[in-house]
């Protein structure tokens, strides 16, 4: 098949076109008050994994806009569902509105010719599906990352219970939707806090008062996506991960943390990877930070983690 080469800068606009499609569906579901919540089976740490309506539409929805570029590799949380067009559209906000909100600042993105064989892209439809259950939509996100070779080069998270989205792209920076760049806050200035899933807090907790002293502040939260964003905005210092974790859920955080200067290790002290020649499941945690990651790295080495 011949290549097919196209500007980045539109597999960029179209990313935050459907977390922003993706996530006006969730939020819409949400307040219909109509999930119907399934389970779909076991995390490997023996956690039953949920599913609700407002992932599979919001898959939907992200996958019919990416899937406008052909032969597109994209990697999703969740399989095409069998939705009739009659059940999505009711959940079609008007993409020109969408689009509008976002395109004055994507405009400033400097164009780059790629081969479309060359990038991939990771889908997460619904980060923290256990919480937006249980109404905790504070860390509820939608998120999308492009990946070329082994390595995330573009993330957008969007929050839709708070109309937020930020991106990151190497090269360009982080920005927000709103057309606010984003800076590292300064060390100083940074809340020194530790946060970690809600699922295992227990066992993190006491890996970090040993490396860390008894008297850091640790706090669980659900979703990477969410926890990614503290790093961001510098309410948080450290992101830490002891068990298994999907890359859908790290692709997006792991890409604007590098534009930031910082990253997404795993706990061997190594980069996470995304090419196809990787398993999806990254098995060795996770530690994130906006500064000095391998330097937290160094401190946690000395203990297990995992």
């Amino acid at each position: 098949m011949p290549e097919i080469d196209v500007d980045l800068k539109d597999i960029v606009s179209y990313a935050v076109l459907a977390v922003e499609m993706g996530g006006h569906a969730v939020q819409q579901i949400h307040d219909e008050k109509s999930l119907k919540i399934a389970a779909k089976g076991l995390t490997d740490e023996g956690k039953e994994e949920l599913l609700t309506r407002a992932d599979l539409i919001s898959n939907h929805l992200i996958m019919d806009i990416l899937q406008r570029f052909p032969r597109l590799n994209i990697v999703s949380e969740e399989k095409q569902s069998e939705m009739s067009e009659k059940e999505i559209e009711p959940y079609r906000k008007d993409n020109y509105a969408i689009w509008q909100s976002v395109k004055e600042y994507l405009d400033r993105i400097p164009n780059r010719r790629i081969q479309l064989s060359d990038i991939r892209i990771f889908v997460d439809p619904l980060d923290a599906t256990q919480e937006f259950t249980e109404d905790l939509t504070e860390y509820v996100t939608v998120m999308t990352c492009i990946v070329e070779g082994d390595e995330p080069i573009f993330g957008a998270i969007y929050r839709p219970f708070y109309n937020e989205t930020i991106f990151g792209l190497a090269g360009f920076g982080v920005i927000t939707s709103n057309g606010n760049r984003i800076e590292p806050v300064d060390y100083d200035k940074t809340s020194k806090k530790v946060v970690v899933s809600r699922s295992h807090a227990g066992k993190v907790q006491d890996v970090v008062k040993q490396v860390l002293g008894e008297n850091v502040e640790i706090e669980a939260a659900g979703g990477s996506g969410y926890k990614t964003l503290r790093l961001v905005n510098g309410t948080a210092e450290l992101y830490l991960h002891t068990t298994a974790i999907k890359k859908w859920d790290t692709c997006a955080g792991d890409a604007i943390l590098r534009v930031m200067g910082g990253a997404m290790l795993d706990l061997d002290g190594n980069p996470l990877k995304y090419s196809e020649s990787e398993p999806i499941l990254n098995k060795r945690g996770l530690l994130a930070t906006v500064r000095n990651p391998y330097t937290y790295f160094k401190k946690f080495s000395k203990v297990k983690l995992i």
